[in-house]
C-alpha cells in the first residue's frame, strides 16, 4: 500500500511561504535618517530672497515627521519660516518645512538647520550690487588720471577699470595690491561712476561691474597739444614700461590740416601696441614712421587696416625716435577728440 505524499509537500510549501512573507527591507523603514535641505546651497544677489525646503528622510527615501525643528542664519542674513507651507484645515503637515532666506549684506555665510536631532548647514553667498569707493578727485581735469580706491575686501581683477555715464575710461595703472586703479576718462564726460572687473575676496574667480554712489565730471579739453602739424615739432607722447599702458587725449585741428604727428622717444626697443580712437569722422589712419621720423618716405605700408575704428596695431620699435602719423583719411574728423593708447606686453 502506497502512502500519499501530498500532505508533506503542502506542509513544506507553507513553511517556505511563511518564511518569505516578511518585507526584506522592513528594517530600513525609519532608520538611517538624513536631514535634506533643498537647495543644498544658495548663491544670491544683495536683498534677494530665496526659499529652502527642509525634509528628513529615511534610508528608503521616505519622508519622516520633523521634530525639534530650528534654524539660525549667519551674519548678514534674515531667515524666516513660511508657516503657511503645506498647511491644512487641521494644521501644518509635519513632513516638510520651508524657510525664506534674504541676503542683507554681501557675505559668505550659512544657515544652520536642526531637526530630529540632526543638523545640516546650507552655504550662502550674497553677491554685491554696488560698492563704495574713494576718489582722488571727483572733478579731474582733461588728461588727469583719476585714482579709484576700492573698499576693503574688494580688488580690481584682470581688465579692471571704470566708466563714467557709460563711457569707459583707459586704465593706466593698477596698484600692486589691486586695491586701486588709475583711469584716464574722456574729457567732458559726466555721470555716475561704475567700476568694472572687480573681485570680492569671498567669491574667488567672479568679476563684477558695480555702480557706485559717486558722480564724476571730467573737465573739457580746450587746448590741443602744440606742434602736431609738423613732424619736426611733434609733441612727445608718454611711453609705458613693460606690461604698462599710457594714454593721452588731444583735439588736433583737422580743419587746418588732415595730418598730425606725435613723437615716440623709445628708450627700450620692443613691441608697442598703439591704438588711436576718435569721436568724429569716418576713417582715420595711424601709421608709425620708424625708418624716417620725418615721415617723408612713409607709404602707409605699416598702417593699421583701413576703416577700423579704433585703429590699432602692434609695432616693433627700435630705440630712438619714431613718429606716429594720424591722418584724417576721410577728411571729416573736424572737431574730433583723439584717444591715443600705447601699451606693452
Amino acid at each position: 500500500m502506497k502512502r500519499s505524499m501530498c500532505g508533506g509537500f503542502l506542509l513544506a510549501g507553507m513553511i517556505v511561504l511563511g518564511g518569505c512573507s516578511g518585507d526584506p527591507t522592513g528594517d530600513l523603514v525609519g532608520s538611517g535618517t538624513t536631514l535634506q535641505p533643498t537647495p543644498s546651497s544658495l548663491f544670491m544677489a544683495l536683498n534677494e530672497e530665496k526659499a529652502v525646503v527642509v525634509n528628513v528622510v529615511d534610508a528608503q527615501g521616505n519622508q519622516q515627521d520633523l521634530t525639534g525643528f530650528s534654524f539660525q542664519g549667519g551674519a548678514g542674513l534674515t531667515v524666516t519660516e513660511d508657516t503657511t507651507f503645506l498647511s491644512t484645515s487641521a494644521g501644518q503637515l509635519g513632513t516638510s518645512r520651508r524657510l525664506f532666506v534674504r541676503g542683507d549684506a554681501p557675505t559668505a555665510t550659512s544657515v544652520s538647520i536642526t531637526a530630529n536631532s540632526l543638523t545640516s548647514s546650507v552655504p550662502v553667498k550674497v553677491t554685491p550690487v554696488g560698492t563704495t569707493v574713494t576718489l582722488s578727485n571727483p572733478a579731474p581735469a582733461a588728461n588727469e588720471g583719476l585714482v579709484i580706491t576700492l573698499q576693503p575686501g574688494y580688488k580690481f581683477g584682470a581688465g579692471g577699470g571704470a566708466s563714467v555715464g557709460g563711457t569707459p575710461g583707459v586704465t593706466t595703472a593698477i596698484a600692486p595690491d589691486s586695491s586701486s586703479a588709475t583711469v584716464l576718462l574722456l574729457p567732458g564726460t559726466t555721470g555716475a561712476l561704475t567700476v568694472d572687473s572687480v573681485a570680492v575676496d569671498y567669491l574667488s574667480g567672479v568679476l563684477f561691474s558695480l555702480p557706485t554712489p559717486d558722480s564724476v565730471t571730467v573737465g573739457p579739453l580746450t587746448t590741443a597739444l602744440p606742434g602736431t602739424a609738423d613732424p619736426s615739432t611733434a609733441p612727445s607722447l608718454p611711453l609705458p614700461g613693460p606690461g604698462g599702458t599710457t594714454a593721452i587725449f588731444d583735439i588736433p585741428d583737422f580743419a587746418a590740416t588732415i595730418d598730425h604727428f606725435y613723437r615716440l622717444d623709445v628708450a627700450e626697443a620692443g613691441d608697442y601696441t598703439v591704438t588711436v580712437d576718435w569721436t568724429v569722422g569716418s576713417d582715420v589712419d595711424a601709421p608709425i614712421c620708424v625708418a624716417d621720423p620725418t615721415c617723408a618716405a612713409e607709404d602707409f605700408s605699416d598702417a593699421t587696416v583701413s576703416g577700423e575704428h579704433p585703429e590699432t596695431g602692434t609695432f616693433t620699435l627700435p630705440a630712438g625716435t619714431s613718429t606716429l602719423w594720424v591722418e584724417d583719411f576721410g577728411e571729416d574728423a573736424i572737431g574730433a577728440t583723439l584717444t591715443i593708447v600705447i601699451s606693452r606686453p
